[in-house]
């Protein structure tokens, strides 16, 4: 059986059979393109979602067959040149296909849903090798959750399966931080997360949760919230703590005006020494408790060591810069993901997210990626030890001018013996 001839048909028939999904939002069936049917598979689909911050997406789907011969080379020139002429008879399959998908999502999900805007090329490219691509787009309203001020997707796929020669790409507009993804993706890049087929999403999956970048991005909203409860309890104690140093000072200075307060109470007899001697106590007492307290201050200010906060209470991206800062300002990325028992996927999406916002540097070393903060100063690490280094050396120099003069003069001791 020629491949040529089958691979005219097998393109032809991408425009009815569209993207194979059932129940569920996605079914079990691989994007195949009804190639299964011919018995010839594409050498790769490629499946592009391009997610935008109302939850609608743009959908861009590409089936490549290579061009290993001159039939076939003919085969998709006269594809091309049909796709040409007659593009509303695909268009027109492809987007009733996707319609009724569009549909089992919005059941399944809540949504309302549309498909539009469909389109159809075909064209061939050099990937180094010669491709023949037949592509789709087409525009998925309400494809993605927004909640709140995020975007949570992949429900509308549920339970998709990717065969070998199958890869989904999701993208997110720009100002959004990835804060999680399930099951962990094949690539991590910029914008956007990878899944290589073969994979056979489970129920629940995929999804992906993006929010805008900050600070507190990737913090859910019950973690913000104790957060908040902390700084307000640890704000009031402070503010506790100061107001009792007011009245610490208040009570010195009354004590110090005892002494008018006696000469005053001359009068009272017996009395007046008794509170003198009670004022003085008193003093002496208050006098006490605030030196406690200023050293107790003192103790707690010159402690290097952060205050240990819950790591439930921080952020992915925070609790690196805390580990980081915590190891002197600079760290392998492999002992990071070993101290937050991370796998090596989300330290990398948390990783690189710090650096696309300045907030963290990395180089190579060898084969490993070393991570530092961006005021790490690697030179006053080494002063010290240059410093000391050259004092040694200086020392030597002393020791060797010594000893050639002690040498000489027992020489010349010796000659004149």
């Amino acid at each position: 059986m020629q491949r040529a001839p089958i691979f005219l048909a097998v393109l032809a028939l991408l425009g009815a059979v569209g993207l194979a999904l059932g129940a569920g939002g996605a079914g079990a069936v691989p994007f195949d393109g009804g190639f299964a049917q011919m018995d010839v598979e594409p050498d790769d689909v490629s499946m592009e979602v391009d997610v935008r911050p109302d939850g609608d997406a743009q959908w861009t789907v590409e089936y490549r067959i290579r061009l290993a011969t001159d039939e076939e080379e003919q085969a998709f020139e006269q594809l091309r040149a049909d796709v040409e002429n007659d593009t509303e008879a695909y268009t027109t399959r492809f987007r009733d296909r996707m319609v009724s998908t569009a549909e089992t999502a919005e059941s399944t999900t809540g949504r309302n849903m549309t498909v539009s805007n469909a389109t159809v090329t075909a064209e061939r490219r050099e990937l180094p090798q010669a491709y023949g691509v037949l592509t789709y787009r087409f525009e998925w309203t309400n494809f993605a959750a927004v909640d709140g001020d995020r975007l949570r997707v992949g429900d509308a796929v549920d339970g998709l399966f990717l065969d070998d020669s199958s890869s989904l790409i999701v993208s997110w507009p720009e100002g959004y931080r990835l804060a999680e993804t399930t099951p962990d993706p094949s690539e991590v890049r910029d914008r956007s997360v990878v899944w290589n087929g073969p994979v056979d999403f489970s129920a629940g999956q995929p999804r992906i949760s993006v929010a805008p970048a900050g600070p507190l991005s990737g913090l859910p909203t019950a973690g913000i919230v104790a957060l908040l409860a902390v700084l307000a309890v640890a704000g009031g104690a402070v503010a506790y703590r100061r107001r009792d140093d007011g009245s610490d000072g208040e009570s010195g200075v009354l004590a110090g005006g005892g002494g008018d307060a006696v000469t005053e109470s001359d009068a009272t007899g017996d009395e007046a020494p008794s509170a003198a001697g009670a004022a003085a106590a008193a003093t002496d007492a208050s006098s006490s408790d605030g030196a406690d307290a200023d050293a107790g201050g003192e103790s707690e200010g010159g402690s290097d060591e952060a205050p240990p906060v819950d790591s439930d209470l921080l952020s992915n991206e925070e609790q690196v810069l805390r580990l980081i800062e915590a190891q002197g300002g600079r760290m392998k990325q492999k002992q990071v993901a070993e101290e937050l028992d991370w796998t090596a996927a989300k330290t990398s999406q948390v990783v690189t997210g710090l650096r696309d916002e300045g907030d963290l540097d990395g180089f190579r070393l060898g084969r490993e990626n070393v991570l530092s903060l961006p005021d790490y100063d690697p030179e006053a690490d080494s002063g010290g030890d240059d410093e000391d280094e050259s004092d040694d050396g200086d020392g030597s120099d002393v020791d060797e001018e010594s000893g050639g003069r002690n040498g000489g003069d027992e020489r010349d001791a010796t000659d004149g013996s």
